[in-house]
């Protein structure tokens, strides 16, 4: 009945609560059997799982500097402004729709399709669990937006952001996270046995295909629908390296992102009372050692394939081991978290040349990171779900196809689970997205003006460079008259960028030519 209380806390409704029995069938029963047994679920330890919920949803919201961190230091110096308001959007936006649209679709009373109640916090009726629950939802969906406006960065109009932002996060997303995690979606683990998809229902810990995939299809559709930065691949298909500021503000990112996804993953425990505690513990564990390995397996890789050791890839080595066992995090072994990470590792290592081998220009590798390695998370649950772990933390009494033996046979019901759920987002999110981008392509509100992309979005739409000193993308010829000491000595463009480095202006820029333009 424990569980029952921590269900009826989560997913009250008026006068009706859905809880469960010993055999994980949906049973109602009325608030005041609730408040008769809610003994079991003392105000000490409600309020310890607020408190717990409020600092994971702390730790996801601080993902958002994160990721301006790592966009900005995948761009040039003169598209700084732009990640950084885009990213101060992402938040504010996903507050905004999510509060007046978003939580309702996804966790409103409906049908197994949306949620069609509790939009603008109506119903809940001072349960300080569901407004902290919401705080923790609404920082979901600012990351699932995060995730696409790197991936197209320094190429799209300002007027794209403005539409597929709000779409994203009061829409597509909701309907996905409806189907998975609300009481009633179609794909829901809580429905009873006989609803339940393949009889098992989809299972997505913290997001693999809920948050990750989502953004990451859309980030596939935009760059293809978008097309590549200008002078990023030649007529015969070479990759020419474009200008990136701070392999610095990468890494730092990175380390931000990483210690966010604590509370991303932990936090979806939802409570952190007696056997929750224990998934919590193991969550965190789980997706640490998934982590290094992934990290440590792109260092490998790219020191045979290129002869360095590439900090870069190593980067988004690590963020692919926290995507690929966000899924499975809470209900796999140590072990098999390694392999998870390790395979995780590769798939964004051969996914990322491939969108190069096809001409797709993702700025910060967002496609292969979150939707290649959204998918293998997903499905790894359909291959090493424990038994054992999957009933505490769901009782659907399922697990992984290699642990089929010992529940009766349901591995192969889950996996199927797993990659219907997968098919469903890809249609879904990606269907939604090439609508809106072919929309806003045919009204020509889509890419940036060639002139804009030139000088540099900052220019265009923020009113000026981010750094003071920076000149607007001035000519080789100005530079060395500018720097006429340099030109006396018959210096090339690369020493003239080191003096300006020198000087307090940051990193090389990038200057556009005639190749560029064309």
């Amino acid at each position: 009945m424990a569980d029952a209380i921590i269900t009826a806390a989560m997913d009250s409704t008026g006068d009706t609560v859905y809880a469960y029995d010993s055999g994980g069938n949906v049973i109602n029963i009325t608030q005041e059997i609730v408040d008769l047994i809610s003994g079991l679920k003392t105000d000490e330890s409600i309020s310890v799982d607020v408190a717990f919920i409020l600092f994971c949803s702390i730790l996801v919201f601080s993902m958002q500097l994160g990721f301006s961190l790592l966009e900005i230091g995948c761009v040039s110096m003169r598209n700084t402004n732009s990640l950084l308001y885009q990213n101060l959007m992402d938040a504010s936006i996903a507050a905004t729709t999510f509060y007046l649209l978003g939580y309702g679709f996804a966790y409103g009373t409906g049908s197994s399709f949306i949620g069609l109640s509790n939009f603008a916090f109506s119903g809940f009726d001072n349960n300080s669990y569901t407004y902290a629950f919401w705080v923790l939802q609404f920082a979901f969906a600012g990351t699932t937006s995060s995730i696409v406006a790197g991936a197209i960065a320094e190429r799209c109009k300002i007027t794209t952001y403005f539409v597929f932002g709000p779409l994203l996060t009061a829409f597509t997303y909701p309907v996905v996270v409806h189907w998975v995690w609300s009481t009633t979606g179609w794909a829901s683990y809580h429905l009873d046995e006989e609803s339940r998809l393949f009889g098992v229902g989809a299972i997505d810990f913290a997001g693999s295909t809920v948050v990750h995939s989502v953004g990451g299809i859309t980030a596939l559709v935009g760059c293809i629908i978008l097309g590549p930065r200008r002078g990023r691949f030649t007529e015969d298909g070479a990759v020419v390296p474009m200008p990136q500021q701070s392999i610095a503000f990468q890494t730092a990112g990175t380390f931000v992102l990483w210690i966010g996804w604590y509370g991303f993953n932990v936090g979806s425990t939802g409570s952190i009372a007696n056997e929750y505690a224990i998934i919590a513990a193991k969550v965190a564990a789980n997706m640490t050692i998934s982590a290094a390995f992934a990290g440590i397996t792109c260092s490998i890789v790219t020191r045979l394939v290129h002869g360095s050791l590439d900090v870069p890839m190593v980067n988004n080595g690590i963020l692919a081991g926290l995507v690929s066992i966000t899924a499975s995090c809470g209900i796999v072994t140590g072990y098999c978290a390694v392999i998870i990470g390790i395979i995780g590792g590769l798939l964004y290592f051969g996914s990322s040349k491939l969108l190069l081998k096809m001409k797709i220009d993702d700025v910060v590798d967002a496609v292969p990171v979150h939707l290649v390695c959204g998918i293998w998370g997903t499905l790894a649950v359909g291959f090493f779900a424990v038994p054992g772990d999957m009933d505490i933390a769901f009782g659907t009494g399922s697990c992984g196809l290699f642990y089929s033996s010992q529940c009766g046979g349901n591995g192969g019901y889950q996996l199927a689970a797993q990659i219907c759920i997968i098919l469903a987002v890809l249609a879904w999110a990606g269907g939604l997205a090439t609508l809106v981008f072919l929309l806003l392509k045919a009204m020509n509100q889509l890419r940036a003006e060639k002139e804009g992309e030139r000088i540099g979005l900052d220019r265009t739409y923020h009113g000026g460079y981010c750094y003071e000193l920076m000149p607007p993308t001035p000519q080789p010829s100005e530079l060395l008259s500018t720097y006429g000491s340099i030109e006396s000595e018959g210096a090339d463009i690369q020493d003239v960028e080191n003096q300006k480095a020198l000087s307090g202006l940051g990193g090389p820029v990038h200057y556009a030519t005639e190749e560029d333009e064309s």
